[in-house]
């Protein structure tokens, strides 16, 4: 498993770093590359990563206040900081590149090429979700570090005896041993991320959630608007469980408050499904294909629905 997320991550970076520079068919795919390029080239990409790294290397050494559940507490919070860090990138990146696009009137170059609008739509979609993707692996190799130090310092939980070091200092005891320490480091960052990785991955699955829906409401929405209305969402969607259970008969609840939460419940994404972080935090082991991908599967769903609303709102569009 280790050596499978090593090879996923760099595979991934490699990948994400000549996107903007392949020659892809499909004109869908060129407008990925662009809003992609777009969305990584703007100064909000670079701040969020660099506030976020920042604040992953102050976590390493502020006290939680807990007893023995400081690597608990650190890990939360920076799970918590890339699903923000990621949202904020890709709402605010569907408003600048589609709502300024079609309030400039830029947009009307791009789609007399010609260019479906479907085809604009999706790669909006697909350019600014990589992006976000792009953040996650750079946030989550900075929060296994992080990890990895803070066990240093505290030695909170006992050092894995991982049979991948045994096996590479089996096959290549004959290197100098800062050259095995590499190794070792590496492998262990490698255990450090396959235990997050489940819950990378859910958030980016809320993320995708969420950027169809920006990116549908920006077809006819400003930034703020697109922000606030994404933020309901998201908010609803993480406590609507929580109001229905509360406002429950037997528990002698508000029955207005009972059908509405019961109504947002329904409708919107349950985003508490997605949300690995007590899972990640206690060491569970999150499966990949009875959950992960059935999680994948719901958000896929609530994207896709997402999308052909946006395609609804930007058919009858003036853009001209």
């Amino acid at each position: 498993m280790i050596w499978t997320i090593l090879l996923v991550t760099v595979a991934l970076l490699v990948g994400l770093i000549l996107f903007p520079s392949l020659t892809l068919p499909g004109k869908w795919l060129a407008v990925a590359q662009a809003a992609y390029r777009e969305s990584v080239r703007q100064p909000l990409f670079w701040l969020l990563l660099a506030l976020t790294v920042v604040f992953m290397l102050i976590s390493v050494y502020l006290p939680y206040f807990t007893f023995n559940e400081e690597l608990k507490m650190m890990k939360g919070i920076n799970l918590s900081a890339i699903l923000l860090a990621t949202l904020v990138l890709t709402v605010f990146s569907a408003g600048v590149s589609i709502s300024e696009e079609i309030e400039g009137r830029t947009a009307v170059t791009v789609l007399s090429k010609p260019m479906s609008r479907r085809a604009f739509l999706i790669g909006k979609f697909v350019g600014i979700f990589l992006s976000a993707v792009l953040l996650a692996v750079l946030l989550s190799i900075v929060m296994a570090m992080t990890i990895y130090y803070r066990n240093e310092i505290d030695q909170e939980e006992p050092r894995p005896q991982l049979a991948e070091i045994q096996q590479v200092e089996t096959a290549l005891g004959f290197l100098p041993q800062a050259v095995l320490g590499s190794l070792r480091y590496l492998l262990y960052l490698g255990h450090e991320m396959s235990l997050i990785a489940p819950g990378v991955v859910c958030n980016l699955f809320q993320v995708m959630i969420l950027t169809g829906l920006a990116v549908a409401l920006a077809t006819r929405l400003p930034v703020v608007v697109n922000l606030v209305i994404c933020l309901t969402v998201f908010i609803l969607g993480r406590l609507s469980h929580i109001l229905v259970y509360q406002s429950a008969p037997e528990r002698e609840g508000n029955p207005l408050v009972h059908v509405m939460a019961q109504v947002f419940s329904t409708v919107l994404p349950g985003f508490n499904y997605f949300d690995m972080t007590d899972a990640v935090v206690s060491g569970i082991e999150v499966p990949w294909g009875d959950y992960v991908l059935h999680v994948g599967v719901h958000a896929a769903v609530y994207t896709t629905i997402a999308l052909l609303f946006g395609l609804i709102l930007f058919e009858d569009r003036d853009v001209a």
